[in-house]
């Protein structure tokens, strides 16, 4: 189980954007929670899919901050 219906990446981009939407700043605690969840509920690959929004996100987070 991956986030996403490609498998391309569209998905989690489209993801991370819409939580940093939704949730602002906290939007990488919410990916990382998620991803800490999907990984003591033994979904290993669940996990690596949020790790993965998690690190768009704070890429995003930091081009933000470079801008100010």
């Amino acid at each position: 189980m991956t986030i996403g219906d490609a498998g391309d990446g569209h998905g989690v981009e489209k993801l991370a954007r819409d939580l940093i939407e939704v949730h602002g700043d906290e939007a990488a605690t919410i990916a990382r929670g998620n991803a800490r969840t999907a990984a003591l509920a033994g979904q290993p690959t669940l996990a690596k899919s949020w790790i993965r929004v998690l690190s768009i996100i704070q890429r995003q987070q930091a081009d933000r901050s470079k801008d100010i």
